[in-house]
């Protein structure tokens, strides 16, 4: 035998090794999933069940969607648009009193979806050395993770003597407060990681939009016929009583109906035929009408905002603002003028809440009050007592210090950069579309941020986990943003031949 004849044989022997070695990973890695995937799926049944004595309804509506996305986990495109459909209606509902009313049925999703994003996305991964999140992204939300964490710290080692560190009619812990705090800074971002994880085709990308129009609807119609459904909060704004939808009202509803319709918006704008431009637009008519009917002054204003934004960048053309401004001149009219009249309706009183934030601040200028303390130092040193600054910017200044405000604006910033060069790089029309939605959407954050915590909400807006779950929709749009690079393509052709010729990619096989 030649020495060539033996090379190759010994060549062929070690591809036989390292083929061998791949399959017996390969089968190790199987077996970790089943573990991992099996292991979850009893622990959030065995939770179920000890809610069923406590809140049987609630607890049987856990155990179906739980099991609902467990025999999906193998068809992870389902997973997020059944989050989307079931978390933010979810919050309505809080799981029973004393330590469990800080979770909610999202919170249970949440955990679920983290689990198949690690067992379906992160571990096959492990050794390619992919990034998870731009650096541009993960750093300033590291450093406000960080500052967080280290404010809290910081509280419980020197804490004020004239706050007590407690709400004034429940048992629950200083502790549960920070626990339910770092779960917003860290159970955030992590959906911008997540969501491009398991968003690997335009198939994947157009289902989770029409689940976030689907409930939207259900939003829209809520707010939009409240009075015959009977859905009222306990706000009342110029004789009108405002409507209140899943637990969501004033502001806050009409500001999460307008992140579904800036979706339906751009789909519009973008629409090939007039068939879908005709269906698109009726939805957006219905998404802009809720925002009207939710009476939230900011959310108005945040649709104005929004809607130019989105129809200039779209046109190309800024005089688009002489059309949009138009309904400004409604404000002429005495009756609606009357809503933005500080002498007639609430709304002074802002500038006296926050006058109560930076008079917080000042307690403690360095390091803030502890992320998620503004509740308990507004019941000592607060004027109003409403329990948050009513203001995003000056809430995290006073929980976190100035660090914090300037991690706050950072992300603020990297946020709306990497929104536009995900909109200037898109090739197809439901990747402009989704970028688009989102660059409009974002512009009313940033107004909104002035008058309530829309961003990064506080463990001070109470319900525990709830500013987590309410929160998640705008994070996970912002993911949506950032996976159009995976599977964007340039064709334009509709969303629906989109989903045609989309491939299955291997993790959804």
């Amino acid at each position: 035998m030649s020495c060539r004849d033996l090379s190759v044989q010994q060549f062929g022997a070690t591809a036989e090794v390292v083929r061998m070695g791949k399959q017996r990973a390969f089968f190790s890695f199987q077996s970790v999933s089943m573990i991992v995937a099996l292991g979850s799926y009893l622990v959030l049944n065995v939770g179920c069940a000890l809610l069923m004595p406590i809140f049987p309804l609630l607890g049987l509506i856990g155990a179906i969607v739980i099991n609902l996305v467990v025999l999906l986990f193998w068809r992870v495109r389902f997973a997020l648009p059944l989050y989307v459909l079931v978390a933010s209606p979810s919050v309505a509902l809080s799981l029973s009193s004393g330590l469990l009313s800080r979770l909610y049925i999202g919170n249970m999703l949440f955990a679920l979806i983290v689990c198949i994003w690690l067992v379906r996305v992160v571990l096959p991964q492990r050794k390619s050395g992919r990034v998870l999140l731009d650096r541009s992204l993960f750093v300033p939300l590291l450093c406000l993770m960080l500052v967080g964490f280290s404010s809290i710290i910081y509280s419980r080692l020197f804490p004020d003597p004239n706050v007590p560190y407690q709400y004034p009619h429940s048992n629950v812990s200083i502790t549960l407060v920070n626990v339910s705090e770092m779960m917003i800074l860290v159970g955030l971002p992590m959906f911008l990681a997540i969501v491009p994880g398991l968003v690997r085709s335009p198939r994947d990308a157009y289902l989770l939009l029409l689940a976030f129009v689907g409930v939207g609807i259900l939003y829209a119609l809520g707010s939009i016929f409240a009075a015959p459904l009977g859905l009222h909060s306990k706000e009342v704004i110029l004789g009108v009583q405002r409507p209140e939808v899943f637990g969501a009202d004033s502001s806050a509803l009409g500001s999460l109906i307008l992140l579904f319709g800036s979706l339906a918006m751009t789909q519009t704008l973008y629409a090939p035929h007039w068939r879908g431009r005709l269906i698109w637009g009726a939805l957006s008519l219905l998404f802009c009408l809720g925002v009207i009917m939710s009476f939230g002054r900011e959310a108005w204003i945040g649709l104005f905002l929004a809607l130019f934004v989105m129809i200039a960048l779209r046109t190309k053309n800024w005089s688009v603002l002489l059309v949009v401004l138009a309904p400004f001149v409604l404000l002429l009219v005495p009756g609606i003028a009357d809503f933005f009249n500080p002498e007639k309706t609430y709304g002074s009183d802002r500038v006296k809440i926050w006058h109560d934030a930076i008079t917080i601040w000042l307690k403690s200028p360095y390091m803030g009050v502890g992320a998620g303390n503004f509740q308990f130092f507004d019941r000592v040193y607060g004027s109003d007592k409403v329990g948050v600054a009513h203001n995003q910017y000056l809430q995290m200044l006073a929980e976190t210090g100035i660090q914090g405000l300037l991690c706050l604006i950072w992300i603020l910033v990297a946020v709306g950069a990497k929104a536009l060069k995900s909109f200037n790089a898109a090739r197809s029309p439901l990747g402009k579309s989704i970028a688009l939605a989102y660059i409009g959407y974002y512009v009313s954050i940033l107004f909104g941020g002035f008058f309530t915590g829309i961003f990064i909400p506080s463990a001070a807006a109470g319900g525990g986990t709830g500013p987590f779950v309410a929160a998640s929709c705008r994070w996970l749009l912002f993911g949506l943003v950032l996976s159009i690079p995976i599977w964007d393509q340039e064709q334009p052709a509709t969303p629906e031949k989109e989903m045609e010729s989309a491939s299955v990619t291997p993790l959804h096989s």
